[in-house]
């Protein structure tokens, strides 16, 4: 049991994959399929002037919703028939929820304008750890009664304080912009999201001493915050977060409970990170090419 306890962590890190696709599978084969952030792709063409220019982004449809931008809830599908609340479908007689591997579009968003929350990963909100999004918990000496959970106060969950529940947010500040940024400008904001995402893959976090661990989740997302508004955001968010799911501290498992919940933070985050490199490679290898034939035609 103890080197199960121990894995535990590094097995939930496995949720995150490099393949195609990054899918996150619940009781029944419920599957929110996204794009691995690493392996995106943004279609140029060339003008002409022989220049690459960003072509229309092609929306191609969510294939976890098939473009309706809705699913089943993958978070309240584990709970019994009667539980009273849940921070994604709301309890609704449909028990749908908005898709979060598209945000609800149906399809996917131009990754040069939008991207998934570092912080949530497009669900809105962050699911408290303490009651798993039940709402409600039992404490010893109630029999069969449940009570209303001590840090989310029955609700299941906290709206999402870095996009303030819009699921999305911005990309990098790489100026002018992301599109149209210069190759220096790119290859030092890819250094800094490197470093970011280095730091991060330095620990996973286990609860047994969770200040400490948030603290230094927090000292490394320090570093990007330059490039990387969301990223800046993400800090307290987390300090807030962690504050309600410390809450559970007296009870058995709460060490767990904390890992989980800044594992869902720092996995959200990585997403993030490498949805943006990958993003500022591609638009750097333009840049680059770009200014190459510039440089190459001023010279003649």
């Amino acid at each position: 049991m103890e080197i199960a306890a121990k894995l535990l962590p590094f097995l939930r890190l496995l949720l995150v994959t490099a393949l195609a696709t990054v899918a996150f599978a619940q009781k029944d084969h419920v599957e929110i399929k996204y794009f691995a952030p690493d392996k995106f792709e943004r279609a140029t063409k060339t003008d002409d002037n022989g220049m690459i220019q960003w072509a229309e982004h092609a929306q191609v449809k969510c294939v976890t919703c098939s473009g309706t931008g809705k699913t089943k809830c993958t978070t309240c599908e584990r709970f019994s028939d009667d539980a009273k609340s849940c921070p994604d479908c709301k309890r609704t007689k449909e028990r749908e929820a908005v898709c979060r591997a598209c945000a609800g579009l149906g399809f996917f968003p131009d990754p040069l304008d939008k991207v998934h929350c570092p912080a949530c990963l497009a669900a809105a909100f962050l699911t408290c750890f303490i009651c798993h999004g039940g709402g409600h918990i039992k404490v010893e000496g109630s029999g069969d009664k449940w009570l209303d959970c001590v840090g989310c106060r029955g609700a299941g969950g906290f709206k999402c304080g870095v996009c303030n529940g819009n699921r999305l947010v911005e990309t990098a500040a790489v100026k002018p912009t992301l599109r149209d940024a210069n190759a220096a400008a790119l290859a030092k904001a890819i250094a800094t999201t490197d470093s970011v995402l280095q730091g991060l893959s330095a620990f996973t976090p286990a609860g047994k001493n969770s200040r400490k661990e948030v603290k230094e989740i927090n000292r490394v997302l320090t570093l990007g915050q330059a490039v990387l508004p969301p990223i800046k955001r993400t800090p307290k968010v987390l300090d807030d977060y962690m504050g309600k799911i410390y809450g559970g501290a007296n009870f058995m498992g709460h060490e767990e409970h904390e890992a989980e919940a800044m594992n869902l933070v720092k996995q959200s985050a990585e997403y993030y990170l490498k949805h943006q490199k990958r993003m500022m490679e591609l638009a750097h290898k333009r840049a680059e090419a770009n200014e190459t034939l510039a440089a190459a035609s001023k010279g003649k």
